[in-house]
């Protein structure tokens, strides 16, 4: 393995991490916005994961980066869990793991479990590039309820008629969609300008 590519990456993962976090429109402080070298000791310490807590928004995320040659375990998600609620107190955090590779079956199963419905996976790969970044990405935007409300009642429509966008999808994941939101995306044209549509997250 090369050590300082695999520093490099993660550092480039990490920077998109918290841009994610910004893009969905909670706080990030100024003191993880660290440099290479900053990075480097913390990854030479195997210090790598995030605590970030947003007050004003009462929602706190913690980033776990799983950088075990072994594969991500079920013992591991317990333990990680057991780790938040023993130092943060909180139940309810939004846990965001980085794995190397594909969950396995027995993961994905417990995922499904409500206790981890705040639990989300990104793979080390898929991150290393802020997907929103690029050029023929158009702009996603989460309705409101109230801006739901306006959109249905101008079209007479209801949310199941609406087209769909599964919550699998890589722009749906990097925004934390949920079931049952709708979202708007403005695509550019050089023929028409911005044009808007609309998809139901399922």
């Amino acid at each position: 393995m090369d050590f300082f590519k695999d520093k490099k990456d993660l550092y480039k993962v990490r920077e998109t991490l918290l841009e994610m976090i910004n893009d969905r429109g909670y706080f990030v402080p100024e003191s993880e916005k660290i440099t290479f070298e900053q990075f480097a000791i913390k990854y030479d310490n195997k210090n790598l994961d995030i605590y970030i807590k947003d007050q004003e928004k009462n929602k706190n995320f913690y980033i776990h980066f799983h950088n075990e040659v072994k594969n991500f375990s079920k013992n591991d998600l317990k333990n990680i869990i057991q780790k938040i609620i023993t130092n943060y107190g909180d139940e309810n955090i939004n846990l965001i793991l980085l794995l190397k590779e594909k969950e396995n079956s027995a993961i994905s199963k417990e995922l499904n479990k409500d206790m981890y419905k705040n639990v989300e996976i990104f793979l080390k790969k898929n991150m290393i590039f802020n997907i929103t970044k690029h050029i023929y990405v158009p702009k996603h935007i989460l309705l409101s309820k109230e801006e739901e409300n306006e959109l249905l009642e101008k079209y007479n429509t209801t949310k199941g008629k609406l087209p769909k966008i599964s919550k699998s999808d890589p722009i749906a994941k990097y925004y934390g969609m949920k079931n049952d939101q709708i979202c708007k995306i403005i695509r550019k044209s050089p023929e028409v300008g911005e044009y808007v549509y609309y998809r139901l997250v399922r």
